[in-house]
C-alpha cells in the first residue's frame, strides 16, 4: 500500500508508531485545541490506566505499570487542559477499602494546549485492591474528576509437592500444593497421539477440560509418577513438583522442566482470591540449543538469548532491527527434538535464556479471570514431523491455485486504466511471462469495494451494487473495468484487488469528502452492531496516529456483518470475475476490553482478528470462484495457513531487508505457512540498484510466490519493480534479459512448485526449508539462514550481500549437482561458487527427481509461456543414487505419481519406474551416454539432436555438455520401465574441479560438459576432483584427456592424499581426439578427493576432458 494513497497527509509514513497523544485525547483536542492559554481556565482532566494498550508504545496518560505487581512502584499519569496558571492535581485513593491520604500530582510537562502530570502513590503488597480517583481544579475551583479505576496487586506463585493423582481415564490430573498457600493447583496431561502431549495448567484446580487418548499408563511411586504411551514417558517428581519427557524407551531424556531449587517452573500470578493474571511454564535448556518458529521473524532463526512477543504488529520497514513482526506464532521448534505450542492468541513472551542462561519458557496472559488456565500442546521428533502434527492441530496450509506460482506484478502507481492496459502491453511484447496482476489503488478510497470515479446511485446502508449500476465517465480513472479484467484473463493472467478491514472516518484528499455511500454504510453497520465495541460498548476507533485511524472496524467473527460486508463486493467477483483479494492491514485492534460478537475481549483479539479477516474473505473468495481463487495477506497467527497466502509487509530497498527477507519466508516455514513471498527488491525508499533487483530476482524465483510491488502512488519517474523500467532507471541493459531468464525459470518450476506445495499441503512442510529443519542432524548446516531446501529436491544459496560475486555454500553430506551445468560439489563442507549477476547458487541432492516444463529445446530459462495447465514439454530431471523414489502431483488427473530410480554401478544400469501420465514425459536422466535404451523391454531409438526429440513421438538423445540422457515415451495408463544399459555415474568435469597451473578452453571439439582443461603440462600441475562413491568397492578413475603428442604422458594419482600410482595416458593422435585411461582404487562409501598431478617421474602435455567413477 502507497502511504501517498492511505494517510492523511499529517499523519506521516504509512504504517507509522503511534502519535504522542492517545485516542480519546486527540479527539478531546480536537474539539478544544482553541482554548487559548489563561489563568482560573480548566476544561478538563484525563487519564486512561492502560492508554491505547499497545506493547511497543505507551502514552502520557496512562499508568504505570498498567497492571501491578507486588513490590512495584505505581505512577498514575494524567493531563488537564488548557494551559493555565492555578491548576492542581491530586488523587483520592483507597487500599483493600481503608481510605488513603490523598496524593498530589506533580508537574510533568506541557505540550500543544495540554498540561501533563504524574503522582507516585508506592508500591503495594500481593492481594492489595487499590482504587484510585483523579481530581484537577483551578485555584481551588471548577473542579473535574475522572475515575474511580482499580487494580488487584498479583504476585507470583508455584507449585510444591504432589499431594494426589487422579486417573480420569482420558487425561491424568497431579495435584499439588501452591507455594503462597491460596489454591490446590492442578496440572492436566493429555495425550492427543502417542508421542506428544497436551498439558492444561489451572492455579486453582478448576476450568479443566483436556482430554485425549485412553491408552496410557499410569504408576504413582512413592517419589515419583510416570505416565508413559509406547512412544513417550513423563516422570513427574513428587517433591517438588518437577516433570522430566522421555522417548518411549523411559531412559532417553528429550527435556526437563527447571529445577525449582534455582528458579520456579510453573508459576501465576495472582492476587490469591480473585485474578490469576498470568500462567508460566520453564525447562532447563542447555547451552547450544536452538529455539525456531515464532512466526515470520527477520533478525535470526535461532532465537536463543532474546525475548521473543506473541505480538501481531503493523511495522513499517525496520521489522529486524525491531524485532517486531506482523504474522506472530506461539510455537517453537528445539533443536533437542521438541516443539511447543500455545495455543492462546493472548499475548505471550518467551523468555529463551535471558533471564537464566540454562532455562527457557514462556509466560502468557490470561485474561484475569480467577479459573483461567494455560494450556500447551508438546511435540516429539524433528521439525518436519512437529510440522505435521502441528498443522494437524492448526489447520493445514490451504493450496493455492496453480496459477498463483507464476510471477505476480504489482505497483500503487497503477491506479488507472491506462496504466494497467499499459502495462499489460509490456507484458505481452516483452514475452516475460506473468500469472497474476495485483490492483492496491482501484477503489474509491472510502468504500474500497466501489471502483475510483465510478458514478451511481447511492443505495441503503443494507443493501448492494451491481456492476449494471455503476457508469464510468471519460476521463474518469477506469472507463470499463469489466474489459480490462478481460483483457487481463485473455493473456492468461488472474486479477486481485486490494482490501482494508475499516470503516474509513478521515477525509482530506483522494477523496476529500466521503461519498454518501460510505456514509450510508457506516450508519448501518453501526445501527445493526456490524462493528468491533470499545469496552463500553460504542463502535471501537483505531488510535489517532495509527494507519487509518478514528476509523471504525467490522467485526468478522458476526456472521451477519461478514455477509453484509461480503456483499458489496460480491458484484467483483460475479460480475467482473475478480480472481481474489489482497486483504492487507488486519493489526489495529487494541485494547483489552473490546467486544466482539462471539464474546472474545480485546486481549485475544489483538492477534486473532487477522485470522478472522483472512478466514471470512477466504470463505469468500473460494465459494465464488470454486477453488481457483486466493488471496493474499499479511498478518496472522496460528491456524492462518489454513486461510491464505502471506507475504512480509513493508521492507525496504536494500540488501539488509534482502537478508531479512530470506529469514523471514524460512522463520514463517518453520511456523507452518508454506505460502510465503516477499515484494522482491524492496517495496519502499530509495529505487532499487540493478545488482539488489536482479539478486532479488534469481532468489525470488526460488520462493514459494514470487511478486514485485512498489509503494508510491503517483511518482515522477516511475517507481515501479518492473524490469522494464529497472532497466530504464538504472541503465544496465542486462536487467531485462536476466529478469526474463529468471521469469521462464520459474515457469519450468511449475511442475516441481505444485507438487512440492501440494506436499505442504498435505503436511505442513515448508516449501522454503531452513537448513536446521532439511537437515536435523547437521549443526553447522542449521548457522546458514542465507541459504535453504526449496522443496525436497532443491538448495538453493541466493547472494544476499551487495558486492559480493562468490557464495560460501555449505553443502551437507553427499552429492550435490549444479543445477545449472550438471556440475558436481560433495558435501559436507563449504563450496565457493562464482555467480554473476545473470545466475544463483542452485543444488539438486543426490537421488533428485525433478518435473519441469520445457519448451521445444529443452531449454531451462528459454521462452515457455505462461499456461500452467497445458506443459509444452513435461520433463523429469532424474539425477540417479542408488535408489530414491519421488512423487509427482498430476493435478489434471488429481493423481500422485510415483516414479522410482535405481542405480547399479557394477552392472552399469540405470531404471526408471515411469508412472502412468496423461501427458508424454521426457526423462532426462543425469550419467554418461548409454548403450542402449529400452522402455518396457523394448528398444528406443536413438536421435541425433534435441529438435529431432521434440518433433519425435519417442526416442532418446544424450546430451554431452549437460550429461543428461533424454528419453521420451508418450502417455500411457500403466506404469513403464526405462532402462538404461552401459551408463556410469555422470562424469566429474575437469572444469569444475580444483585447478593448480592450468587453464580451462574450448577449442577443441568432443569434449563433455562446458569445457575442458588445457595446458596441463608442466611439474606441479594438477586437478583434483571431489567425489562421492556410494559403496565398499574398488573403483575405475576413469579419465578422459587428449594427448595430440606422438609419445604417451604420464600422471600420478593421489586418492585422499595417498598415491594410488601412476597413469599412462597413450597419445591420442590428434588434439580433436579424447581418449579414455584408467588406474583402479578402493574407496569407501562416502567423500574422497582424487587428484591427478605432473609429479616426479610425469612426463608429456595433456587436456584433460573429465573423471568418470566407475566400478
Amino acid at each position: 500500500m502507497s502511504s501517498a494513497a492511505r494517510t492523511l497527509p499529517s499523519a506521516g509514513p504509512r504504517r507509522a508508531i503511534v502519535l504522542a497523544a492517545g485516542l480519546v485525547m486527540a479527539l478531546v483536542i480536537a474539539l478544544l485545541a482553541a482554548t487559548p492559554a489563561h489563568a482560573n481556565t480548566l476544561d478538563g482532566v484525563w487519564h486512561n490506566p492502560y492508554g491505547d494498550d499497545e506493547l511497543y508504545a505507551t502514552q502520557p496518560t496512562e499508568r504505570s505499570p498498567r497492571d501491578p505487581m507486588a513490590g512495584e512502584n505505581v505512577t498514575v499519569r494524567a493531563t488537564t487542559w488548557p494551559i493555565a496558571s492555578g491548576q492542581s492535581v491530586w488523587v483520592t485513593w483507597s487500599v483493600n477499602g481503608v481510605a488513603q491520604t490523598p496524593r498530589g500530582a506533580s508537574w510533568d510537562y506541557n505540550s500543544g494546549n495540554n498540561t501533563y502530570w504524574k503522582v507516585d502513590l508506592g508500591s503495594f503488597a500481593r492481594g492489595d485492591d487499590v482504587e484510585y480517583t483523579v481530581h484537577a481544579d483551578v485555584n481551588g475551583g471548577g473542579q473535574r474528576d475522572i475515575g474511580p479505576f482499580s487494580f488487584a496487586t498479583t504476585s507470583w506463585s508455584t507449585v510444591t509437592d504432589v499431594t494426589s493423582v487422579i486417573d480420569n481415564g482420558t487425561s491424568v490430573d497431579i495435584v499439588t500444593g501452591d507455594s503462597a498457600g491460596d489454591f490446590t493447583p492442578k496440572v492436566r496431561f493429555a495425550f492427543p497421539r502417542l508421542d506428544g502431549y497436551d498439558v492444561q495448567i489451572a492455579p486453582n484446580g478448576s476450568g479443566l477440560n483436556l482430554s485425549g487418548l485412553t491408552s496410557y499408563t499410569v504408576t504413582n511411586g512413592s517419589s515419583q509418577v510416570t505416565i508413559a504411551t509406547s512412544q513417550l514417558v513423563l516422570k513427574i517428581d513428587k517433591s517438588p513438583y518437577r516433570l522430566s519427557v522421555y522417548k518411549g524407551d523411559g531412559t532417553t531424556l528429550i527435556t526437563r522442566q527447571y529445577d525449582p531449587a534455582q528458579f520456579r517452573n510453573i508459576g501465576w500470578a495472582s492476587d490469591g482470591s480473585s485474578t490469576v493474571t498470568k500462567i508460566e511454564d520453564h525447562f532447563l535448556s542447555p547451552a547450544g540449543e536452538r529455539f525456531e518458529g515464532f512466526g515470520e521473524r527477520y533478525d535470526r532463526l535461532d532465537h536463543r538469548g532474546t525475548d521473543v512477543h506473541n505480538y501481531v504488529y503493523n511495522q513499517y520497514q525496520d521489522q529486524g532491527a525491531t524485532r517486531r513482526t506482523y504474522y506472530s506464532v506461539p510455537y517453537f521448534a528445539n533443536s533437542a527434538g521438541y516443539g511447543v505450542h500455545v495455543p492462546s492468541t493472548r499475548y505471550a513472551i518467551f523468555n529463551l535464556a535471558t533471564y537464566r542462561s540454562d532455562m527457557a519458557g514462556f509466560t502468557v496472559d490470561t485474561g484475569g479471570a480467577l479459573n483461567s488456565t494455560l494450556t500447551y500442546q508438546f511435540f516429539t521428533g524433528d521439525q518436519t514431523a512437529m510440522l505435521d502434527d502441528f498443522t494437524a492441530e492448526t489447520g493445514r496450509p490451504l493450496l493455492p491455485p496453480k496459477w498463483a506460482f507464476g510471477l505476480w506484478g504489482s505497483a500503487n502507481e497503477w491506479n488507472t486504466q491506462a496504466e494497467v492496459d499499459t502495462w499489460l502491453n509490456q507484458v505481452d511484447s516483452s514475452g516475460i511471462p506473468h500469472s497474476a496482476l495485483v490492483l492496491e489503488q482501484w477503489s474509491d478510497e472510502a468504500t474500497f469495494y466501489l471502483w475510483k470515479d465510478a458514478q451511481y446511485t447511492p443505495t441503503s446502508g443494507g443493501g448492494s451494487l451491481d456492476y449494471a449500476d455503476l457508469t464510468f465517465p471519460s476521463g474518469g480513472a477506469w472507463s470499463n473495468p469489466k474489459q480490462m479484467i478481460q483483457d487481463a484473463h485473455d493473456q492468461n493472467i488472474k486479477v486481485i484487488l486490494w482490501q482494508i478491514p475499516v470503516l474509513k472516518e478521515n477525509f482530506t484528499s483522494n477523496p476529500s469528502t466521503a461519498p454518501q455511500q460510505h456514509l450510508n454504510d457506516k450508519a448501518y453497520a453501526a445501527a445493526q452492531n456490524f462493528l468491533v465495541k470499545d469496552g463500553g460498548g460504542q463502535p471501537y476507533r483505531i488510535p489517532t496516529g495509527q494507519w487509518f485511524g478514528d476509523s471504525t472496524v467490522p467485526d468478522f467473527t458476526s456472521t451477519a456483518a461478514t455477509d453484509w460486508w461480503m456483499s458489496k463486493r460480491a458484484y467483483l467477483l460475479d460480475d467482473l470475475g475478480v480472481d481474489g483479494f489482497k486483504t492487507d492491514g488486519s493489526e489495529a485492534l487494541f485494547g483489552r476490553d473490546l467486544q466482539v460478537a462471539d464474546g472474545r475481549r480485546g486481549d485475544e483479539m489483538h492477534n486473532a482478528y487477522p485470522n478472522e479477516y483472512t478466514r471470512a474473505y477466504n470463505d469468500f473468495v473460494q465459494d465464488k470462484t470454486g477453488g481457483d481463487g486466493t488471496i493474499f495477506s499479511r498478518a496472522g497467527t496460528s491456524g492462518g495457513q489454513s486461510q491464505s497466502i502471506f507475504w512480509a509487509g513493508d521492507q525496504s530497498s536494500t540488501f539488509g531487508a534482502f537478508q531479512e527477507a530470506v529469514r523471514a519466508g524460512q522463520s514463517a516455514g518453520q511456523s507452518g505457512v508454506p505460502f510465503w513471498a516477499w515484494d522482491l527488491a524492496g517495496f519502499t525508499g530509495s529505487f532499487p540498484s540493478s545488482e539488489l533487483y536482479l539478486r532479488s530476482t534469481s532468489q525470488a524465483t526460488f520462493s514459494p510466490i514470487m511478486q514485485y510491488h512498489s509503494e508510491k502512488a503517483d511518482p515522477t519517474p516511475s517507481e515501479a519493480r518492473t524490469p522494464w523500467n529497472v532497466q530504464a532507471r538504472t541503465g544496465d541493459t542486462s536487467v531485462v534479459p536476466t529478469f526474463t531468464k529468471f521469469a521462464n525459470v520459474r515457469m519450468n518450476l511449475v511442475p516441481y512448485l505444485y507438487t512440492e506445495a501440494d506436499d505442504s499441503a498435505s503436511t505442513g512442510v515448508p516449501m522454503m526449508r531452513a537448513m536446521s529443519l532439511a537437515f536435523p542432524g547437521d549443526a553447522t548446516a542449521a548457522t546458514y539462514d542465507q541459504q535453504y531446501l526449496f522443496g525436497s529436491q532443491l538448495l538453493v544459496a541466493p547472494i544476499t550481500t551487495q558486492g559480493q560475486t562468490v557464495k560460501d555454500v555449505y553443502l551437507p553430506s553427499g552429492e550435490w549437482y549444479d543445477f545449472w551445468n550438471g556440475g558436481r560439489a560433495i558435501g559436507n563442507g563449504v563450496k565457493q561458487y562464482y555467480a554473476a549477476k545473470d545466475t544463483i547458487p542452485v543444488y539438486a541432492r543426490a537421488g533428485a527427481v525433478i518435473p519441469l516444463n520445457l519448451n521445444d529445446a529443452y531449454q531451462l530459462g528459454g521462452t515457455i509461456g505462461n499456461d500452467v495447465e497445458t506443459y509444452d514439454n513435461l520433463v523429469f530431471r532424474v539425477y540417479p543414487s542408488a535408489s530414491s523414489t519421488y512423487d509427482y502431483f498430476e493435478d489434471s488427473a488429481n493423481a500422485h505419481r510415483t516414479i522410482s530410480v535405481t542405480s547399479d554401478r557394477v552392472a552399469r544400469t540405470v531404471s526408471v519406474s515411469a508412472p502412468a501420465l496423461t501427458t508424454a514425459a521426457t526423462y532426462q536422466v543425469s550419467g554418461t551416454k548409454p548403450t542402449g535404451v529400452t522402455v518396457a523391454g523394448s528398444a528406443l531409438t536413438e536421435v541425433g539432436s534435441v529438435s529431432a526429440l521434440a518433433s519425435a513421438s519417442t526416442g532418446w538423445f544424450w546430451d554431452s555438455v549437460q550429461q543428461l540422457t533424454y528419453v521420451k515415451v508418450g502417455a500411457s495408463t500403466s506404469a513403464r520401465t526405462i532402462a538404461l544399459s552401459g551408463v556410469d555415474k555422470a562424469t566429474y568435469e575437469a572444469e569444475f574441479a580444483t585447478q593448480t597451473g592450468v587453464s580451462t578452453n574450448t577449442d577443441h571439439p568432443g569434449y563433455t560438459g562446458p569445457a575442458f582443461v588445457d595446458g596441463f603440462a608442466s611439474s606441479g600441475d594438477a586437478v583434483q576432483f571431489d567425489v562421492w562413491a556410494e559403496a565398499n568397492a574398488t573403483h575405475q578413475l576413469r579419465f578422459r584427456y587428449g594427448n595430440g603428442a606422438a609419445t604417451s604422458a604420464v600422471r600420478t594419482v593421489r586418492v585422499d592424499g595417498t598415491s594410488v600410482g601412476t597413469l599412462t595416458l597413450p597419445s591420442t593422435g590428434s588434439w580433436d581426439t579424447w581418449g579414455t585411461a584408467s588406474i583402479s582404487a578402493s574407496l569407501t562409501p562416502g567423500r574422497h578427493t582424487v587428484r591427478i598431478e605432473y609429479a616426479s617421474g610425469s612426463a608429456g602435455g595433456i587436456n584433460l576432458d573429465n573423471l568418470v567413477l566407475a566400478r
